[in-house]
């Protein structure tokens, strides 16, 4: 007998569900294919697909024209019912794939929640270095490029900069303090530019740059481009820093 035919029904049961929601996350957050699915999970292409056929009939599950697995009706209620950003991610996603394509370096979407800076949607470069960002990503909000540009376009305030009451120094994943200051005073000059920059500040192995989208007077989020140490000369920094204007005053129209 085989190890599994030991383990206990609950035990597989459990595995089981662990497995689909796997499969389901993954769809989440796009069209997939079986051997990425399965691949994404952590299981079997036959395992993958005996679960993917189950979901399928339970309609939390679509296969799209390609054959790629697709949220289905059950599965997209229930991202609707629960996602707050649901009315902007279309635009989000739209704004991320297209600088994608033209940089072709990784592209995200981020939002504010709490004190937090959260993607939503991301568009990932092909190149064999990148920078990989994921939705769901989150960090400090002071921390990046793109949460001091949600702090700088969104409400700069005392007690709004995302740090702990009574902090008055912090730091970098590099490890360079940085004071309440000079979080201040750095959010001021990306108001100033209308954009925000890090260097080895929320990851040590790459750099940033994060500019707002608004509707009216509103702030949605901000396009952001995360790039790795190895493609940080000054020039193709401006080059970056130019389409992802381009972009987010698009975006914002």
């Amino acid at each position: 007998m085989t190890e599994l035919e030991y383990e206990p029904a609950e035990q597989r049961g459990v595995r089981s569900v662990i497995r689909a929601l796997n499969l389901l996350s993954a769809t989440a957050r796009g069209s997939r294919t079986l051997t990425e699915l399965a691949g994404q999970a952590g299981v079997s292409l036959s395992t993958a697909s005996r679960l993917l056929a189950t979901l399928k009939m339970a309609d939390f599950l679509e296969q799209d024209e390609a054959g790629q697995f697709v949220p289905g009706p059950e599965l997209t209620a229930l991202l609707y019912a629960s996602d707050q950003w649901s009315g902007i991610r279309k635009l989000a996603r739209e704004a991320a794939t297209s600088l994608r394509d033209e940089l072709n370096e990784t592209v995200a979407f981020f939002v504010r929640a709490g004190n937090d800076r959260v993607c939503i949607e991301s568009a990932e470069s092909a190149r064999l270095v990148r920078r990989v960002c994921h939705p769901g990503e989150r960090g400090p909000v002071y921390l990046g490029a793109a949460g001091k540009a949600l702090i700088a376009f969104g409400n700069a305030e005392h007690g709004y900069l995302g740090l702990p009451p009574g902090t008055d120094e912090f730091k970098t994943e590099s490890g360079a303090v940085r004071t309440l200051a000079d979080l201040r005073a750095e959010c001021a000059l990306i108001r100033e530019r209308g954009m925000g920059y890090s260097g080895r500040e929320s990851t040590e192995e790459s750099w940033a740059v994060a500019a707002p989208v608004f509707r009216g007077d509103v702030l949605l989020g901000v396009l952001a481009v995360v790039v790795p140490m190895t493609r940080s000369d000054e020039q193709y920094i401006v080059t970056v820093q130019a389409a992802l204007r381009r972009a987010a005053a698009a975006a914002s129209r």
